[in-house]
């Protein structure tokens, strides 16, 4: 990305930090859990919105789950339409 707006590496983090507040990685890291609970919600199991959200198991996603929200993965609800 750094390399796609013309800036060094540490000059993005330095930008994306000072504009957002959150690191780059921990960014990507909560864009993965939002793409998990999307999975989630639309019916796939724990498992499979894990890997689809690109964790390498479902167990590191609980643990991110768990470390960002304070609850485990499996309080998750699905909404289910009438």
């Amino acid at each position: 990305m750094a390399h796609h707006l013309a800036l060094s590496p540490s000059r993005l983090r330095h930008l994306f930090v000072e504009q957002t507040g959150l690191a780059f990685k921990t960014y990507i890291l909560w864009l993965r859990l939002v793409r998990a609970i999307d999975i989630y919600s639309k019916g796939q199991s724990l498992t499979e919105a894990a890997h689809g959200a690109g964790f390498s198991d479902s167990a590191h996603f609980s643990r991110v789950f768990r470390r960002t929200f304070g609850l485990p993965a499996t309080t998750l609800k699905r909404v289910v339409p009438n």
